[in-house]
C-alpha cells in the first residue's frame, strides 16, 4: 500500500483546521520507506502534518523536486524540528534562482545553502539521473525534451558560474514508484515539462506511468499547449491524476471533466491517496 499525503498546497480542503500557502509538500509512504517530499514555502506543511497526526522526524528521506521557494523554503524550518533524514536533490540545486522581469529579478531560491547541511550534519545525495532508495522506490531527473511545445517561461532564470542564464532546471527530480499497475509519479512543478518527465520515465523503466501527483505548471498554458497536452496524456495511458499547486483553474477544470478517462482529484492540504 502507497498512502500519499498532502502536507501542503495552495489550497484547503474540508478540514479547515489547517493551513494553505502557496506552496507543495507530500508525505509518501510505502510499504518499508516514509518519504518527505517538498517542504512548501514555511512552517505551514510541519503544523499540517501535527494536525494530520503523522510525524516528520521519522521519516526515512527528504526529496526535494527543485530548489524555488515555495517547494524547498520550507526545510531549514524541518531540520530545526528534528527532520535530519538524507536529503536527495538534483544537480546544480544551489545555483541561485530569480524571477526576471526587464531590469528586476526577484529572488525565488530555497533560502539555504550547502553549509546549512554540514551545519546539522545533514547527509546531501545528488541525483544526477537515477537514484534507487529501496526496492520499487526511485528519485530520477535529467529528463529528456520530447515536446518542444512544453517551454519553460523565459523569465525563470538562475545564477551561474558564467552569471544569469536561462534556468533550464536541471535540479528537477521526481519520485517513481513501481506498482503492479505499472508506475506512480510524484512531481514538484514539472518544469521540464509533465510529458516530458513522463516520457522519460517511460523510456527509462520501459513500463508505463498510470499515475501521477503533484503539480504540473500548466497555469500558464495556452489552449494549444492544453489541448495536446490532454490529448497525449490519454495516448499515454494515464489513469489516475491528482494535480495540484501550479496546474492553474483552467487545467484543473478540464481534468475534472474526466478527459480521455482520466480520473482527476485535486490533492489541497489534508487530501491523501491510497494506492494498493
Amino acid at each position: 500500500m502507497i498512502v500519499l499525503r498532502t502536507l501542503l498546497e495552495n489550497n484547503l480542503s474540508k478540514n479547515r483546521s489547517l493551513a494553505a500557502e502557496h506552496g507543495l509538500s507530500f508525505l509518501v509512504e510505502t510499504e518499508r520507506l516514509k518519504i518527505l517530499f517538498d517542504c512548501s514555502a514555511g512552517s505551514a506543511a510541519r503544523e499540517n502534518a501535527g494536525k494530520m497526526n503523522v510525524s516528520l522526524e521519522d521519516v526515512d528521506y527528504v526529496v526535494l523536486s527543485h530548489s524555488h521557494y515555495d517547494h524547498a523554503g520550507g526545510y531549514p524550518d524541518m531540520v530545526r524540528h528534528g527532520v535530519c533524514a538524507p536529503l536527495i536533490t538534483g544537480p546544480k540545486f544551489f545555483e541561485e534562482k530569480y524571477a526576471r522581469e526587464g531590469e528586476k529579478y526577484t529572488y525565488l531560491g530555497c533560502g539555504f545553502g550547502s553549509a546549512f547541511l554540514e551545519e546539522n550534519g545533514i547527509e546531501h545525495l545528488v541525483c544526477e539521473g537515477g537514484e534507487t532508495l529501496d526496492e520499487g522506490c526511485h528519485v530520477v531527473g535529467g529528463f529528456r525534451r520530447f515536446h518542444e511545445f512544453e517551454k519553460i517561461p523565459s523569465r525563470f532564470v538562475r545564477q551561474t558560474e558564467a552569471g544569469m542564464t536561462a534556468d533550464d532546471f536541471p535540479d528537477e527530480v521526481c519520485l517513481v514508484l513501481e506498482r503492479e499497475k505499472g508506475l506512480v509519479l510524484v512531481v514538484g512543478c514539472s518544469h521540464p515539462g509533465v510529458l516530458n518527465m513522463i516520457e522519460s520515465v517511460t523510456e527509462r523503466f520501459a513500463r508505463p506511468v498510470y499515475a501521477v501527483f503533484g503539480g504540473s505548471h500548466l497555469v500558464e498554458a495556452d489552449e494549444a499547449r492544453l489541448e495536446e497536452t490532454m490529448r497525449r496524456l490519454g495516448e499515454l495511458g494515464i489513469a489516475l491524476a491528482g494535480f495540484n499547486h501550479c496546474t492553474g483553474d483552467v487545467a484543473r477544470s478540464r481534468f475534472a471533466q474526466s478527459v480521455d478517462g482520466i480520473v482527476y482529484s485535486h490533492l489541497k492540504a489534508g487530501d491523501c491517496i491510497f494506492l494498493p
